[in-house]
C-alpha cells in the first residue's frame, strides 16, 4: 500500500505547488497541507486542497457582532479547510446533476433522489499526524542520540568473543498543544516523559491567548469516522460519505496505533479508515530553519468559479471593518448561501420542506433528522462528552 498512499501524496504535493504563491509561508514560516482525493474509477483526482495552522479564540468568537455571526472560520486548520472546500465541491457537483449534467460523483434516480455512483471512494491527505490523540506518539531516546523507536543492540569485539552490550531507553511521547476538555475527569498531568500526557479525552486546540472552543483535529475526525464527512446540510441531499484512505506525509511523527486510537478504537469503534504514511514529505513543515506558523491559509477547491481563496483570522485575506459584509465562501454563510440556492430552485425535486422566508442556519440544520438523530445517538454513546458551541453562533440568516 506504499505505493498507493505515495500516489495520493504526490498528488497533493504536486497540486500544491501548482497554486500561486500567495498565502503561502515565506522562508521562516511552517503550514500543514491537507486534501481531499476522489478515486472514480482507479482515477485520482486532488478535489480539495487546504493549508492553515490557526484558531481563534473563544472569545474573539463570542464578542462576534452580529451581523458577522456565520462569516468567521473558527478553526483553520488544513485537516477542517479541506473538509469545507470539500463540501464546496460536492455542492458543485449536486448542481450540476440537478441541471441534468454529468457529475463525477453522483447520479440521481427516477424519484429524484441523489446517490453516489459505483466504484467513487475519497481519500485523505495530510502532510502531518492530526492535532490531539493522534500525535501523542512513544518515542524512545537512547544515550547514542537514536529516536526510531526500536530496540538497538550494538555488537561489540572482545578478544575472539562477541559481546552484545543493550542501550538503556529512557520512554517519552511526542506531545500536543490541544488541551484536555474540562468536564473529562482525565486529564494531563504534565509529568515528565511518557506521564507528560493522558490518551482519550476530547481536547481543544490551541489558540492565541485565550482558550479555543474547537476539538482537535483527532476528536473532529473521529467524529467524520461515525457521522460522515458531508455534515448536516448535505444530508438533506446526498447520502453519508465516509473516507476510505487517511495518508499522512513523510518525515513528521507517526504510529499506526496512535492514529487507530486516536480515530475510533478510544470510542470502541472497531472500525474506521484505513490509515498509512507516505514516504514522500512537504517541503513547508515545521523545522529547523521553520519555525513560525504562517498566518494565512489556502484554500483550494475543483469548482469552475472561484476556486481559491486566501483567509487570515478567519476571514477573507483583505477584509477589513469596513468590509465586513465579505465573507469566505466556505464559510458558514457562504455554505449555507450555497445550500439555500439549491433548495430554492430544485427543493420540489428532492422533497425537502418549505421554509419561510427569513430562515435561520441553524433551523435548517434540524431538518436533517437522519444526521442529527445519529449524531445524538453518538454523543450519548460514543461522545458523551462532546462540548457544545453557543448557539448564538449558528443563529443567523442570509
Amino acid at each position: 500500500m506504499l505505493e498507493f498512499a505515495n500516489k495520493i501524496a504526490k498528488l497533493c504535493l504536486d497540486k500544491y505547488k501548482t497554486l500561486k504563491k500567495t498565502g503561502k509561508p515565506t522562508a521562516n514560516e511552517w503550514t500543514v497541507l491537507s486534501g481531499i482525493i476522489l478515486e472514480n474509477n482507479k482515477q485520482l483526482t486532488v478535489v480539495a486542497l487546504c493549508t492553515g495552522t490557526k484558531c481563534l479564540s473563544g472569545r474573539e468568537l463570542i464578542t462576534t457582532k452580529i451581523d458577522e455571526i456565520g462569516n468567521k472560520l473558527s478553526d483553520s486548520h488544513a485537516e477542517i479547510l479541506a473538509r469545507r472546500a470539500f463540501q464546496r465541491y460536492l455542492y458543485s457537483q449536486i448542481e450540476l446533476i440537478m441541471n441534468s449534467k454529468e457529475s463525477d460523483v453522483f447520479f440521481k434516480k427516477k424519484e429524484g433522489k441523489i446517490e453516489c455512483k459505483e466504484n467513487v471512494s475519497f481519500h485523505f491527505f495530510s502532510s502531518q499526524t492530526p492535532c490531539g490523540d493522534c500525535s501523542i506518539i512513544p518515542k524512545r531516546h537512547s544515550n547514542s542520540g537514536d529516536d526510531n523507536g526500536r530496540e538497538i543492540k550494538k555488537m561489540k569485539l572482545n578478544e575472539s568473543e562477541k559481546i552484545e552490550e543493550t542501550i538503556e531507553f529512557e520512554n517519552d511521547i511526542h506531545r500536543t498543544g490541544a488541551k484536555c476538555i474540562n468536564n473529562d475527569e482525565r486529564q494531563d498531568l504534565h509529568l515528565s516523559g511518557e506521564n507528560y500526557h493522558v490518551v482519550g479525552p476530547l481536547r481543544t486546540k490551541p489558540g492565541r491567548g485565550d482558550r479555543t472552543m474547537s476539538l482537535s483535529c483527532s476528536d473532529k475526525m473521529a467524529k467524520w469516522n461515525v457521522v460522515g464527512i458531508q455534515g448536516s446540510l448535505l444530508s438533506l441531499l446526498i447520502p453519508e460519505i465516509k473516507l476510505k484512505t487517511i495518508i499522512i506525509g513523510g518525515n513528521c511523527p507517526f504510529s499506526l496505533e496512535a492514529m487507530e486510537r486516536g480515530l475510533f478504537k478510544r470510542f470502541d469503534n472497531s472500525t474506521g479508515p484505513r490509515i498509512f504514511q507516505s514516504s514522500f514529505s512537504f517541503d513547508e513543515i515545521k523545522g529547523e530553519t521553520r519555525q513560525n506558523p504562517c498566518p494565512s491559509s489556502i484554500i483550494w477547491c475543483s469548482v469552475s468559479e472561484r476556486n481559491l481563496e486566501i483567509a487570515v483570522n478567519g476571514k477573507k485575506q483583505g477584509v477589513t471593518k469596513k468590509k465586513s459584509g465579505i465573507y469566505l465562501l466556505v464559510s458558514r454563510r457562504g455554505l449555507f448561501k450555497i445550500f439555500m440556492k439549491i433548495y430554492d430552485k430544485h427543493s420540489k425535486d428532492i422533497e425537502l420542506p418549505q421554509h419561510p422566508k427569513k430562515i435561520t442556519y441553524q433551523h435548517c440544520k434540524n431538518w436533517s433528522h437522519s444526521y442529527r438523530n445519529l449524531w445524538h445517538e453518538a454523543k450519548i454513546t460514543t461522545f458523551d462528552k462532546w462540548p457544545t458551541k453557543p448557539l448564538s453562533l449558528q443563529n443567523f440568516i442570509l
